[in-house]
């Protein structure tokens, strides 16, 4: 139990993400002991699944949260110190991928305020809503969901997660003074809902030979969020089956 006693939020955690990583990832800090607040744009898909995570036997609520509202961000944090005193762990998860966001000249400026809405500025404006409460307890740790398409061409999208990759290396630096701690996870493609074709294309660009699945990053999840990454900051890791190592 690396994170019993621990307060964790998950945004994006309601299952509609890609391959329903932020509802593994709310699963996986549960079962390592954390109190866990489950926050989505779909506030019954947030209750339901914290529904699930308390029915484990784990405290968890469910917050409905548009990670680009400002007023939204607030009432998380203090819905999770109103029911479990404050929050040590947020995980970044929230973001808009593939589809037009794979696109880059054909997007309009709207679209591409959008995106980095939400997969850039969000993460910051989470952060610094958890900043506070974190501080007070002795520090915390954020977790910004990056990708492999930071470092390969996935137009606006690789845009987006390059840019978060930044974010990371300035939260990590400005938050150090308060024993707050900020890494990534790059994941490579999850290839459910995928077509056929287009997994036999993404899987001949690794060197691990199978499709990629959100179990495979809990791991790093755990580590990333426990004592056991105390020196590590700043930092965002692929893990991606060796794709990445391509750039073309």
């Amino acid at each position: 139990m690396k994170l019993e006693g621990k307060v964790a939020i998950v945004t994006g955690a309601g299952g509609a993400g890609v391959g329903g990583l932020g509802v593994v990832y709310a699963h996986a800090l549960a079962s390592e002991g954390a109190a866990v607040v489950v926050a989505d744009i779909d506030g019954d898909a947030a209750s339901r699944i914290a529904g699930e995570i308390a029915d484990n036997g784990t405290h968890a609520i469910g917050v409905r949260c548009d990670v680009t509202s400002g007023d939204d961000l607030d009432d998380m944090v203090r819905a999770a110190t109103e029911a479990f005193g404050g929050v040590d762990i947020l995980v970044n998860n929230a973001g808009l991928a593939r589809g037009k966001w794979s696109e880059a000249l054909i997007l309009s400026a709207e679209e591409w305020m959008e995106i980095l809405a939400v997969n850039t500025v969000a993460p910051i404006m989470c952060a610094k809503a958890c900043h506070e409460t974190m501080r007070s307890r002795g520090g915390g740790v954020i977790v910004n969901q990056s990708s492999n398409g930071a470092l390969i061409d996935a137009g606006a999208y690789t845009v987006s997660k390059l840019a978060l990759n930044g974010v990371t290396k300035v939260l990590a630096d400005e938050f150090s003074n308060d024993n707050i701690r900020v890494n990534g996870i790059a994941p490579g493609v999850m290839t459910a809902k995928l077509p056929e074709e287009q997994v036999q294309r993404l899987l001949a660009r690794q060197t691990v030979r199978r499709p990629g699945q959100p179990k495979d990053l809990v791991g790093l999840l755990v580590f990333l969020c426990s004592d056991e990454s105390s020196f590590m900051n700043g930092q965002t890791v692929v893990i991606d089956g060796g794709m990445a190592r391509i750039t073309k």
